[in-house]
């Protein structure tokens, strides 16, 4: 395997930035670490047998729909289009089982860098960044969606404690240094 090199090396020292208030900081900033990102797509006429291997390849009971995701075992299946999901983990997984009459397979692992958003401020920042609607009674935990953030597609998956942002590796530095400048007006702590 490859070695992984973060591409947010440079920006994620451990420090505060911004207004810390008695409580701490509104938010949070980390890189999230992923170990696999593998993209499964379905051929149109194929969808429900692509759907069932990405279930499989995650160890959930069924594939989620558009704009959700479900958390099995294995890994974290996110359905970011209509005929895509994104197989997650933080472990190394092997390369998903797909008959390519089904669709086919991508490792995106070294494509994305997820960045990692917590804390009470964490849907007052995100409102601020993406075009979205991201309350919780709207984008639960689970969601997910695609976006632009400072003229870069992203994708978002909604979390308990806040957000996970996925953004190409290439851009990551730029956007992370970007949120953290928005977000210096909560008071940021940099992990």
């Amino acid at each position: 395997m490859p070695e992984r090199i973060s591409s947010l090396a440079r920006a994620r020292a451990p420090r505060v930035v911004g207004p810390v208030g008695k409580d701490g900081p509104g938010i949070r900033l980390s890189e999230r670490a992923v170990t696999s990102l593998w993209q499964i797509s379905a051929w149109p006429d194929r969808l429900a047998a692509a759907g069932a291997a990405a279930a499989r390849a995650a160890d959930c009971k069924s594939a989620p729909e558009p704009g959700r995701s479900s958390a099995g075992k294995a890994a974290t299946l996110m359905r970011v289009e209509p005929l895509k999901w994104w197989l997650v983990s933080d472990q190394e997984l092997a390369r998903p089982n797909l008959d390519l009459q089904d669709g086919t397979v991508l490792d995106l692992s070294h494509a994305r860098t997820p960045i990692r958003i917590e804390g009470p401020a964490a849907v007052e920042l995100m409102a601020r960044l993406l075009p979205l609607d991201l309350r919780p009674a709207v984008f639960p935990q689970g969601a997910v969606a695609s976006s632009g953030l400072h003229h870069v597609g992203v994708t978002v998956l909604a979390r308990a404690e806040g957000f996970d942002l996925f953004a190409p590796q290439s851009f990551a530095l730029s956007l992370f240094e970007h949120i953290t400048h928005v977000a210096a007006q909560f008071g940021v702590e940099i992990d």
